[in-house]
């Protein structure tokens, strides 16, 4: 089959060019063979690059027609499909700067009834900034009826640790994690705490506002919308298809990478309970652990600075279905876990180290296939197919 590659070249914002590569008549692209064969514990793969030439991208969804939407940090939104990539206009503006700027991009699991699109992203207004959630539909190959849900309260000056993804639950509410904002150190608010919105994870309904069932409504001095708190700087959060759990992991300083799972209401200690230390001089922050205080299931040192993850539900690596598999920025790779019963972490195996760069997101595609984006100023989307073994001339 005829192998083509996608390139993307950095656009402004509400630019309303296509760049796109016109394949042939009848030619599908399937992308460019990177890796033809890579051989891991439970799968024998190879790593296709699908899309070339990004900025930085952060999050990778799909439309129900198999679109793919790609958000870039700088800014910018892309629409791909298996032809072509279009920038997106009408994308809200953001505080590009630092980790800030577009963040993730989620369809809603009912798009084909509401054409919702959810995308988190840094806004700045006085100096100050933070976390914003907003929702907008795609009319060809713009944004329309874009609405802000919400925002981080307060907005504060660092221009570091916003998280932020975004999961949908089957009641219909969604979560968004939301960045401590440098806090440890700052201390303009305090944490770990629900008074505000700064390091948790919040809980809304589809149009922002906020469910009555949520573990702090009606609470004197906490915030309605907290659904968890004491976070540090959570990039990865995905729902185990078969039990609903909410996991997450976290950034976190020197060592102390978290994977969490998330309960209502529950306090998860940054940054009075940490397992990292200063970057400086390597002390401890916190204490390892203390009452009230929600452990984390596993934790690394040294920081493998975790970013998407994704359960893998498909049929195209049977061997890997309900493993965890998580992205990884400093140590370029992804990791993929099996859990048990007991939501313990029972096996690691480490895919791609230092093979494509940092790893950014981690996604399943309606395809079946994992789909990994890198965060570099020549960053890429990769896909990873079986490589499937056939018998010899002599088998029978």
């Amino acid at each position: 089959m005829s192998m083509v590659r996608l390139f993307l070249w950095s656009l402004p914002l509400l630019c309303l060019a296509s760049l796109a590569y016109s394949a042939p008549d009848g030619v599908f692209p399937e992308g460019e063979i990177v890796r033809a064969r890579v051989e891991s514990e439970l799968a024998t793969f190879r790593v296709v690059r699908v899309v070339d030439g990004l900025r930085h991208p952060w999050a990778v969804d799909w439309l129900p027609d198999g679109r793919m939407l790609i958000t870039e940090r700088g800014g910018s939104l892309y629409l791909v499909d298996g032809r072509k990539a279009t920038a997106v206009s009408q994308v809200p503006q953001v505080w590009a700067e630092n980790q800030g700027g577009l963040l993730d991009v989620a369809v809603a699991p009912d798009y084909a009834k509401t054409g919702w699109i959810y995308l988190t992203y840094t806004l700045r207004e006085d100096g100050k900034g933070g976390t914003v959630l907003s929702r907008a539909r795609l009319e060809g190959t713009r944004l329309t009826q874009l609405e802000e849900l919400y925002r981080q309260t307060p907005f504060l000056a660092p221009n570091y640790h916003f998280g932020s993804r975004i999961a949908f639950l089957e009641d219909g509410t969604l979560l968004v994690t939301l960045g401590e904002r440098g806090q440890r150190r700052e201390r303009v608010v305090d944490i770990p705490t629900p008074s505000t919105s700064v390091g948790t994870t919040v809980r809304l309904h589809p149009d922002g506002s906020i469910p009555d069932d949520n573990p702090f409504v009606g609470q004197e001095g906490a915030r309605p919308e907290v659904y968890s708190y004491g976070h540090r700087n959570a990039q990865g959060m995905a729902i185990h298809p078969e039990t609903g759990a909410i996991w997450q992991h976290e950034h976190g300083p020197h060592g102390g990478d978290e994977l969490n799972l998330i309960e209502p209401g529950n306090n998860y200690g940054w940054p009075d309970v940490s397992l990292g230390d200063t970057y400086s001089d390597q002390r401890p922050i916190g204490v390892p652990s203390a009452p009230g205080v929600t452990d984390p299931v596993a934790s690394w040192d040294p920081s493998p600075a975790f970013s998407g993850m994704t359960f893998y539900t498909g049929e195209a690596f049977p061997r890997w279905r309900n493993h965890l598999f998580m992205g990884a920025l400093a140590q370029q790779q992804i990791l993929r876990i099996e859990l048990n019963a007991h939501n313990r972490v029972v096996h690691q195996e480490a895919l791609l180290r230092g093979e494509i760069g940092r790893i950014r997101d981690v996604a399943q595609g309606p395809d079946g296939h994992l789909y990994v984006l890198t965060d570099m100023p020549d960053g890429g989307l990769y896909r990873l197919d079986p490589v499937r073994e056939h018998p010899g001339p002599d088998a029978r």
